[in-house]
């Protein structure tokens, strides 16, 4: 049961759902799948990822999804769907020329879908106004069918805001620029895949340099897609790179940091941001989490850490360390420990400092230093607790000077010891791997993947406790990983361990 309620107070857009407020987080869907083959287990395993990013919300953007299947994913996984009639933007997107026919769709559309308990707003227009009539008939039908759900015209407009930025840019920008005052329905980056998307995707005589192949993917060179400034960080923030694997080792730096601090940054007002896009239609570099094959990227872990309930996270604007409640209740009795690294891992400064924090609240209980002498890139690592457990962890890293990471270059090569247990539940794998650091170096974006153990083939879908994870000289962690056993088709899985410069290796 859901009661949902709205007001627009400052002219911005409020949800309450069953009293509380909706933060809406989360991402726009366009086609579910290039060839609209998607059915029940597919939308389970997508919306159910949504679930797992700590998402609330799913924007059906111009209603261009439409099978039972996804509203009935969203109704199990508790995400609300932002509902969208079927106008894209008044430049690109005509108006229809049979009004009464399009009204009648949409009378028929509204019926069907509105005994979904996650159907929580509908909207007239994708960036800009429906026509005056067709806009009142809508809203009549809404009235008249589905009245506790509101209705606004348009996308990017009115009590809410909209338009980007699409391209990808330093996570300060995020912070100065994207902290809205409303919810915004539009906010994105490329996200490059793993090495065996890629090559999933292409064969090996187009992987490098860039050409027709990844442009068939959406890499291009202008656009919105602004893939150029996204290799111009590689290139000048982090040192470029000679071939395809380097490159998108080195991508993965980016997407991570860029895709959490678009979430992070909305802790100053807490109105809510959705991706531009949080979902895949087809294999692309561009505005995703988890790619066409269902593999989450280090933008997906980045996305689901900046999104958490009750997080802990610095901003850059400040250098203070918040903590941001979005739902997590009343929470008292917290303490917050905030750390800065070298490069090697040794500690150079820390402070702690206790918070109580209410939901709906952003409270600074510590504001970062930064001494002299430190590493030309070092690490500040963040964690919130309640006595001996752990709320929510960070690692950031930063440079002495903004837009210098390339001494992350000369981290040495690690061997991380792993060991994983599975355990056969029902129709699941449950895989325990405890993954340790020996090293004397830290090891950054330390990334497990479950694979069949006979034929190394990658197995998706997959949930993570925790992933892309950051292991300091010395440390370990225990992370566990859920996959559905048909999806091992009959052979043991086993964990493979990868990482920005980590040895690869399989567990034992």
């Amino acid at each position: 049961m859901r009661q949902l309620s709205y007001d627009e107070e400052g002219g911005a857009l409020r949800i309450f759902v069953n009293g509380r407020r909706l933060v809406a987080r989360g991402g726009n869907w366009g086609f579910p799948e290039t060839n609209l083959r998607y059915r029940g287990r597919e939308y389970d395993a997508a919306v159910g990822y949504h679930r797992d990013l700590n998402f609330t919300m799913i924007r059906n953007w111009v209603g261009q999804t439409g099978d039972d299947e996804f509203y009935e994913a969203c109704d199990r996984h508790g995400i609300v769907v932002w509902q969208d009639f079927w106008l894209a933007n008044p430049w690109d997107g005509p108006d229809p020329d049979d009004e009464p026919l399009f009204v009648a769709n949409a009378r028929d559309t509204i019926k069907r879908i509105r005994n979904h308990p996650s159907i929580g707003l509908y909207c007239g227009r994708n960036e800009g106004d429906p026509p005056p009539g067709l806009d009142q008939s809508l809203r009549d039908a809404i009235a008249q069918l589905h009245a506790d759900v509101r209705y606004i015209p348009n996308s990017a407009a009115g009590p809410v805001s909209g338009g980007g930025p699409y391209s990808a840019r330093p996570p300060r920008f995020y912070f100065e620029e994207r902290a809205t005052e409303k919810l915004h329905s539009e906010l994105g980056m490329p996200n490059i895949v793993e090495p065996e998307s890629l090559r999933q995707m292409m064969p090996e005589r187009s992987l490098w340099p860039p050409g027709l192949d990844w442009g068939l993917h959406d890499f291009t060179l202008g656009g919105a897609q602004g893939l150029a400034g996204f290799r111009r960080i590689v290139d000048e923030t982090l040192g470029g790179a000679d071939d395809a694997d380097e490159w998108v080792r080195l991508a993965q730096l980016v997407n991570y940091d860029g895709y959490r601090a678009m979430f992070e940054a909305q802790s100053r007002n807490r109105m809510g941001v959705l991706l531009w896009m949080s979902h895949p239609a087809w294999p692309s570099f561009v505005w995703q989490t988890y790619d066409y094959y269902l593999d989450p990227t280090a933008g997906y872990f980045g996305s689901r850490k900046g999104a958490e309930p009750l997080h802990v996270q610095w901003n850059p604007l400040s250098n203070a360390v918040e903590v941001v409640n979005y739902s997590g209740g009343e929470q008292r009795g917290l303490t917050a420990h905030a750390e800065v690294l070298n490069l090697d891992g040794s500690r150079q400064w820390e402070k702690t400092a206790s918070v109580d924090s209410a939901e709906d609240s952003v409270q600074s209980p510590l504001t970062l230093e930064f001494p002299t002498g430190i590493s030309d890139v070092h690490f500040v690592r963040l964690r919130l607790s309640r006595g001996d457990e752990t709320v929510s962890e960070n690692v950031y890293w930063r440079g002495a000077r903004e837009g210098h990471l390339r001494a992350l270059r000369t981290l040495p090569t690690v061997s991380l010891q792993v060991r994983t247990r599975v355990e056969r539940q029902g129709e699941r794998f449950v895989l325990t791997t405890d993954v340790a650091n020996p090293s004397s170096a830290p090891a950054l974006l330390v990334r497990l993947s479950p694979e069949r153990a006979t034929s190394g083939d990658r197995i998706r879908p997959a949930l993570f406790s925790d992933n892309d994870v950051v292991l300091m000289p010395g440390e370990g962690k225990t992370i566990r990983t859920v996959i559905e056993a048909r999806d091992a088709r009959g052979e043991e899985p086993r964990i493979a361990v990868s990482g920005f410069n980590v040895v690869p290796s399989r567990s034992e």
